[in-house]
């Protein structure tokens, strides 16, 4: 583990893990490898599954989401429950007096990122959201290029998406084709913006997007639910053109539609040169910088610090103690899930759509 100052604080962080699905055992070895952070225990509605997790990391389990709301020791509850729960799991974190962490997006709706957000101030407590890639090392670099002028004035990006979606491993993917909060867009979307946002330092302001339903249905193929055919409900393939306040503008494309491609991830764009970003899902893959000379840069990670799920939460375990505001925070995730909400409505009517929320001091 690096020691970053923001590793660097004490009491560790509690934390009550809700949700032992596909990423928990990510952030579980996150916590396991940070001095800074402590899981006092998880929970999740298969008993079994959060007992074979817990088990491999010598944590304990409680029975219910009461029982460890009830633990007095937990400071922050991490949400890494299906974001149709999202509302519901922060809510009852937040009534029972603990800040909360939550995995992306906060919610579906504008509306439900709201009601959690106002009712987190009304209780005098934290909400951060992830995605907590743009405090790795991988965009952490990025972002000083830019802010020192490697590749000039940043004016444009190209981010890609590209895959075949969910069915083929997960079991049960339906969720991720519902016409509520389902999609490429809403899936992914928070780790590519998240991304931009960092590199222009700068809100959206608009956004105009065109997009389609390649398959009408999609057949389960893996676990018990293999063979079940279900509905698609929402877009699966999406353009989308994105006008930063700074004047920047990026093209993102998400599908869950095609089988294959040679695409880059993300490509940003300046006066003097040209700076590649890998899958900003992860927090340690190399950078290409291409200069106006024609000279060609791979930067690497030499820390050895790899894939380190649980940056957000030692950030804002930095911020408790220290008394002061942590990075991804409340108007960072309102502003993500507006900007993704009006993607959606830019489809359905034809039309540019404004996004009038900010971000805040997401720099630092």
């Amino acid at each position: 583990m690096s020691s970053s100052p923001d590793a660097l604080f004490s009491p560790p962080l509690r934390i009550g893990m809700v949700g032992c699905g596909r990423v928990s055992p990510r952030y579980m070895a996150g916590i396991a490898r940070d001095p800074a952070l402590s899981l006092v225990a998880c929970t999740d509605l298969d008993p079994e599954r959060a007992e074979a997790l817990a088990s491999e990391y010598g944590v304990p389990t409680t029975a219910s989401l009461d029982e460890l709301l009830a633990d007095e020791s937990v400071e922050v509850i991490l949400n890494l429950t299906p974001p149709d729960q999202h509302l519901d799991v922060c809510k009852a974190a937040l009534l029972a007096g603990k800040h909360v962490y939550s995995e992306k997006p906060l919610t579906n709706t504008r509306n439900e990122t709201t009601e959690v957000l106002e009712f987190a101030k009304r209780q005098g407590l934290r909400v951060a959201c992830a995605p907590d890639q743009v405090l790795g090392w991988t965009l952490t670099t990025a972002r000083g290029l830019v802010d020192e002028g490697a590749i000039g004035r940043p004016f444009a990006a190209t981010a890609f998406v590209m895959t075949h979606g969910h069915e083929s491993w997960h079991p049960d993917p339906r969720a991720y084709y519902a016409s509520v909060g389902g999609g490429p867009f809403f899936n992914r979307a928070p780790y590519y913006l998240s991304a931009l946002l960092w590199m222009f330092n700068s809100p959206v302001e608009a956004v105009s997007a065109l997009g389609g339903t390649t398959f009408p249905s999609r057949v389960i193929s893996t676990g018990p639910l293999a063979g079940t055919e279900f509905p698609v409900e929402t877009e699966t393939h999406i353009n989308a053109h994105v006008r930063f306040e700074s004047g920047a503008m990026a093209s993102i494309v998400t599908s869950f539609d095609v089988w294959g491609t040679v695409l880059p991830r993300i490509e940003v764009y300046g006066t003097k040169g040209t700076l590649v970003l890998p899958d900003p899902t992860h927090y340690s893959e190399p950078l290409r910088l291409l200069r106006e000379d024609g000279s060609d840069e791979t930067i690497e990670d030499a820390s050895g610090d790899g894939e380190v799920y649980g940056s957000g939460l030692r950030d804002l375990g930095r911020a408790l103690r220290a008394g002061e505001d942590h990075r991804l925070g409340p108007e960072l995730a309102y502003h993500l899930v507006d900007a993704i909400e009006a993607v959606h409505d830019s489809m359905r009517a034809s039309a540019w759509k404004p996004v009038q929320s900010g971000i805040g001091d997401i720099r630092g």
